[in-house]
């Protein structure tokens, strides 16, 4: 069966952090008062009430007590090694883990915190030209083109919608990193109505498009999904968006999952 996931954006971006050397603790606790990282929000986009909303996610981020616990249980080695000095490849160890425990937790959040993610996750795939689009979901796009569209799209959104994303995402990776927390899988009767909620729609909407019988074809075969990922990306997007109560949220769960 295809499934489509849609993207959800990298948490923290590319912070080109000052060239000094800091100690772990120092680098959590002061992360959103260094210059170079500020610098970076302003030349991404991020200005007035959205800069300091960016400054703050990352403030938070940083010196809530389970994430560095949680981080500092995942890097102790390397920071023995380093001599607990932060170098560049513990940055990327370290946002390796937030990937990961986001991807852990995602799954524990109040329905509440999941939709502020996949509101504005799937307002971003649907603001996206088809051929950046597809780059996107079959993995072509670099990093960096990849966050330059996403920084596009979070600058246009309210101050309020960004700020409740970006408080739904830290709860996700918090929730990931409590030692031992597995991600809650859905059951087969919230995958079986997933699926009764969101397949026939999904066959309407193509239905309704002038090239059918392409799409038809695609969505059929195994494999046929690459070349139309961006077109069932935004249909399960909108068929999502029209669900409501429990419905949406088990919805939004399976393509989360």
């Amino acid at each position: 069966m295809l499934r489509i996931a849609l993207l959800v954006g990298c948490l923290l971006g590319q912070p080109a952090f000052a060239q000094t050397t800091v100690s772990a603790s120092d680098l959590f606790a002061s992360m959103h008062l260094d210059p170079a990282f500020r610098q970076d929000l302003r030349e991404r986009g991020y200005t007035g009430a959205r800069f300091d909303i960016m400054v703050e996610h990352t403030r938070e981020l940083f010196t809530d007590p389970v994430v560095i616990n949680g981080l500092t249980r995942h890097i102790s080695g390397s920071l023995r090694q380093s001599g607990y000095e932060v170098t560049p490849q513990m940055m990327a160890q370290m946002d390796t883990i937030l990937w990961q425990s986001y991807g852990v937790g995602v799954s524990r959040l109040t329905s509440a915190e999941r939709y502020h993610i996949f509101s504005v996750d799937s307002g971003f795939i649907r603001s996206l030209p088809q051929r950046e689009c597809n780059r996107l979901i079959n993995g072509q796009a670099s990093p960096e083109r990849a966050q330059s569209l996403l920084d596009a799209y979070l600058v246009r959104i309210s101050p309020d919608a960004l700020s409740n994303y970006h408080r739904a995402e830290r709860q996700a990776m918090r929730l990931g990193l409590v030692q031992g927390a597995a991600p809650v899988a859905l059951s087969r009767s919230e995958i079986r109505r997933a699926e009764e909620l969101l397949l026939p729609a999904i066959d309407t909407m193509i239905g309704q498009q002038p090239n059918a019988d392409a799409l038809y074809r695609a969505w059929a075969a195994p494999t046929g999904g690459d070349r139309y990922a961006c077109t069932f990306s935004k249909m399960f997007s909108v068929a999502t968006m029209r669900l409501g109560g429990r419905d949406r949220d088990v919805a939004i769960r399976y393509l989360m999952q």
